[in-house]
């Protein structure tokens, strides 16, 4: 859910190809609109926190899995926040999941854990855009109103949900929040390492922003010498975490290391998504260099089952990019590193996916800006009308009100009748080539979307 995301500079990277079809199936169609069930609306006046009856086809999609992912086609959308909200009570209420985990930082989600659960202070110090040390940073006002949902929930709670943020510092756009804990810890139980450390801050300081956006348009004039410095401190930090993994267990204890571990781990990534977009920019993408950032969001929700007690469920929210269990084909390797797929792998049936999509009204696009201060612009536009051979063009019957659709049963029907598959879905105003049916086990579309209430303003 983390609002800083570069899905669409990805996006203009990728080569569109012409639509297979000229119409969606009328078979495929039909179906959909027979078989799809039918959720409240979210128009103006919708209330989040309505009887959930709606949401019970959910029961036996979601099954015991331990792990439901939530997605999105675009950040920042209104509706996609108020849905999400309900699914996650239903999950919660329900089903009895007991982690809530997003596409935000790993670093700055303790805070927000800690909050969630009583902690002092007020969530908008936390997550309103324009907090923060960077202008502009936070989550919009729909996931702020969950969060709080979440904390009057765990008031009165024999077991509170926790909140777990999975992902990189600020999306990419600093080392800062991951490395100023890393020098507290090593100032405790190794003083040698912060030599390294201050050589992060030093390099990486001075171009961090908003988004991956900034440090990744700073580079392109930054000296590779001073990059390659940058990185060799990084690695010979993380060379020395690892090595001395019994030294700083025994000082600091293992829940310590753990996290600064982890900690570590993000600021590498983070220097390699850096450089990734940079290559991005400067016109020679090297694809996969971006599932670094796809690997650290994968394995920081496995650590967390596994360090967590029996029974752990956990609600993940991210956009549909990320949670996808297979890409195109085409892609190649890139197809197998998103962070669906690497959890989908090792979970097996514990991992589901569900998608939520959008088929008119507005929605954002994001427009590179190396003048901005979030290296990126945000822009209003109007959802383009579906693809006719995308997952979206199916749900052409059920205009009136959100749809939910098991894709497993609807994959079967069309094997067994020998129907061609979309092989499309959004992403912000584009549509890309991915194989619907099977990368998600449920979409959901929602007739009309408008964007978040922050960016209505």
């Amino acid at each position: 859910m983390n609002d800083q995301n570069h899905h669409g500079d990805l996006r203009d990277l990728l080569a569109p190809a012409e639509p297979a079809l000229t119409a969606a199936p009328v078979e495929l169609t039909q179906w959909v609109t027979a078989h799809s069930s039918r959720l409240a609306p979210l128009g103006p006046g919708a209330d989040p926190e309505a009887p959930l009856d709606d949401l019970e086809p959910l029961r036996a999609l979601i099954g015991d899995a331990r792990v439901v992912a939530l997605g999105e086609n675009s950040h920042q959308i209104h509706e996609f926040g108020l849905l999400r909200h309900r699914i996650l009570r239903f999950l919660v209420e329900q089903l009895g999941f007991t982690v809530y985990a997003m596409e935000y930082g790993a670093a700055e989600g303790r805070a927000v854990d800690d909050w969630v659960r009583g902690g002092p202070g007020d969530i908008d110090d936390l997550l309103a855009p324009g907090s923060g040390s960077v202008k502009g940073l936070g989550q919009p006002a729909e996931c702020r109103d969950t969060l709080r949902w979440l904390r009057r929930h765990n008031a009165g709670a024999p077991r509170p949900v926790r909140f777990a943020g999975c992902d990189i510092p600020l999306a990419g756009g600093s080392l800062g929040p991951v490395l100023e804990p890393v020098a507290a810890y090593s100032n405790d139980v190794d003083p040698g390492a912060l030599r390294f450390l201050d050589t992060a801050l030093e390099v990486s300081g001075p171009i961090a922003g908003g988004t991956v956006m900034v440090p990744a348009y700073a580079r392109l004039t930054l000296a590779a010498a001073e990059q390659d410095r940058l990185t060799t401190a990084l690695s010979r930090l993380l060379g020395r975490f690892t090595d001395l993994r019994e030294v700083y267990t025994e000082r600091g204890g293992p829940a310590a290391y753990a996290t600064a571990l982890s900690d570590v781990r993000a600021a590498v990534t983070t220097d390699r998504a850096q450089r990734a977009m940079a290559e991005a920019l400067a016109g020679a993408p090297d694809t996969l260099g971006f599932a670094a950032r796809e690997r650290y969001l994968a394995d920081t929700l496995l650590e967390l089952l596994e360090r967590s007690g029996p029974g752990t469920r956990v609600v993940l929210v991210g956009h549909n990019a990320h949670i996808q269990r297979s890409a195109n084909r085409a892609d190649g390797p890139l197809g197998l590193t998103t962070m669906g797929h690497l959890l989908s792998r090792a979970l097996g049936t514990d991992y589901v996916p569900v998608a939520l999509t959008g088929n008119g009204g507005e929605t954002v696009e994001n427009v590179p800006d190396p003048e901005h201060p979030l290296g990126m612009r945000w822009g209003r536009a109007a959802t383009p009308e579906a693809s006719p051979d995308s997952v979206e063009a199916l749900f052409a019957g059920v205009p009136g009100e959100p749809a939910l659709v098991d894709t497993r049963a609807l994959r079967a029907y069309a094997r067994r009748h020998g129907l061609p598959e979309p092989v499309r879905t959004r992403l912000d105003t584009a549509f890309i080539e991915i194989p619907a049916l099977e990368a998600f086990d449920g979409v959901v579309c929602v007739p009309d979307t408008t964007l978040s209430t922050d960016l209505a303003q």
